[in-house]
């Protein structure tokens, strides 16, 4: 490839209380250009438009409003001197509530499409921890500290968790814990809104409706925003899980390790660094009064607590400028394949002979229009153990639906892998790629190739939507 080439990323942030669009350049570079094999890499993020921060639209408690929210990315764009056709990568994720209402999946597909050709759709609570967390500088703090890292990422609707072990992301979890589960008037400052968690937190605390009603509203809410913080605590310091978390707690993948510090980002994060605001009700919700009950918190008192590079534009630009990945330059792709969108990947069985299988996995994501084959690592990678793999992949592929055929290897064997691949299966389309970490759950979506096919941008994310 060229010495140096850049791609334009955005990224748009759909949540709970606010929506907000990043524009992002991102310089990759050949870092072995005199190498035979060539590497590229993404060595320079750059954000060249930071757009307003607007209220996310709703037509009712249940729905978004997709044109509204269209409109919004419109005139960002316009700001910004760009149009979709000039977007060559970026992602749109959809978080807390706003991931639960019932056209949330309808919605952002629908934007990803007009935001760009290679704009993808993401939701789901591990990968918004995992974003977050990037976007607020925590993930990079504990690769310089060579540290274990936790950010809390406080919004509207969730609480989202990302621990960093020197830079590298070890767990995740998210709890319905934010600062817009309850709506007050700002005049009155009485209850306009109780959430589904907070009606289950007041009902337990006031088994007595008629308590509840007529007594201090501010004890309520505090009493609600304490139960919720103790949650928080009882996740983070590994203690055991009380029933009434329970409603609360979304999913939890943290590991029980030793933390050395904490970075708070998210919206209500502002009002953590910045104490002693009394004006509890200027948003018309509790974020404040929340933010209160965390510096109280022992999570505040117990861990060194390290101010974060971002706090409310932490989800957005990490969804602009740390989503994209790209592969090895070593791989296979034919003619016309990419680029795909929404590509599950799809692990691996081990069978009794010791071979591995993957058309019981496949089943599962038949409705997809392909999947992507996920190659583990291997304990030989000579010829004859990846010539043994191709005839076993060169078996199975013609049996599992879709096209083209997509391979995902987690070792650098794509280039003859996928060559000897197209020597046992010459018809069949085929994307063969290494380069990229995976876990279970993820999809991908894979860009077309960059000048030469040396290598593909490729976006490993999350797609889970509320039923």
């Amino acid at each position: 490839m060229a010495k140096e080439m850049t791609l334009v990323s955005v990224g748009i942030d759909v949540g709970t209380t606010t929506t907000q669009l990043v524009i992002s350049r991102l310089t990759l570079v050949n870092v072995m250009p005199g190498s035979q094999v060539p590497k590229v890499e993404i060595s320079h993020k750059s954000i060249s438009y930071m757009g307003k921060v607007h209220f996310t639209p709703f037509e009712d408690r249940q729905h978004v409003d997709g044109a509204a929210l269209r409109e919004i990315v419109a005139k960002e764009y316009e700001k910004a001197g760009v149009s979709p056709e000039q977007i060559d990568t970026g992602a749109i994720i959809i978080t807390g509530e706003t991931a639960k209402k019932e056209n949330a999946s309808e919605i952002i597909h629908s934007l990803a499409a007009y935001a760009g050709d290679f704009v993808v759709a993401t939701a789901g609570p591990d990968l918004e921890s995992l974003i977050a967390g990037k976007g607020s500088g925590a993930e990079a703090l504990s690769k310089r500290l060579h540290a274990c890292i936790a950010n809390i990422d406080i919004g509207g609707g969730t609480t989202n968790i990302a621990y960093f072990d020197r830079g590298k992301c070890i767990g995740t979890a998210c709890i319905n814990v934010g600062g817009r589960l309850m709506e007050v008037d700002p005049l009155t400052h009485r209850l306009s809104y109780i959430s589904t968690p907070t009606q289950k937190i007041i009902n337990r605390c006031y088994p007595n409706r008629y308590q509840a009603q007529s007594g201090d509203e501010l004890a309520v809410i505090q009493t609600c925003i304490q139960s919720m913080v103790e949650c928080v605590e009882r996740v983070i310091f590994q203690e055991p899980i009380l029933p009434q978390d329970r409603p609360l707690i979304m999913t939890n993948l943290l590991p029980d390790v030793k933390l050395d510090g904490v970075v708070f980002s998210g919206g209500v994060a502002k009002y953590i660094y910045l104490p002693g605001i009394k004006e509890w009700w200027i948003h018309g919700d509790v974020g404040p009064l929340l933010a209160e009950a965390f510096q109280k918190s022992r999570i505040y008192s117990s861990l060194l607590v390290h101010e974060g590079s971002e706090t409310i534009h932490a989800t957005v630009l990490g969804a602009g400028a740390h989503t994209v990945n790209v592969s090895g330059s070593t791989i296979t792709v034919s003619k016309h394949t990419l680029p795909l969108r929404n590509v599950p990947a799809v692990y691996p069985e081990w069978e009794a002979s010791g071979k591995l299988s993957w058309l019981k996995s496949a089943e599962k994501y038949s409705f997809y229009r392909t999947v992507a084959l996920v190659v583990p690592s291997l304990d030989n990678t000579d010829f004859l153990t990846i010539l043994t793999l191709a005839e076993t992949l060169a078996c199975e592929l013609p049996l599992i639906k879709g096209e083209p055929k997509v391979i995902i290897a987690q070792q650098d064997i794509a280039k003859v892998l996928g060559q000897t691949l197209q020597r046992l299966l010459p018809s069949i389309p085929l994307v063969c790629l290494d380069g990229i970490e995976l876990a279970f759950g993820d999809f991908l979506d894979i860009a077309k190739p960059l000048p030469y096919q040396d290598a593909v941008p490729v976006i490993v994310k999350t797609l889970v939507f509320a039923n």
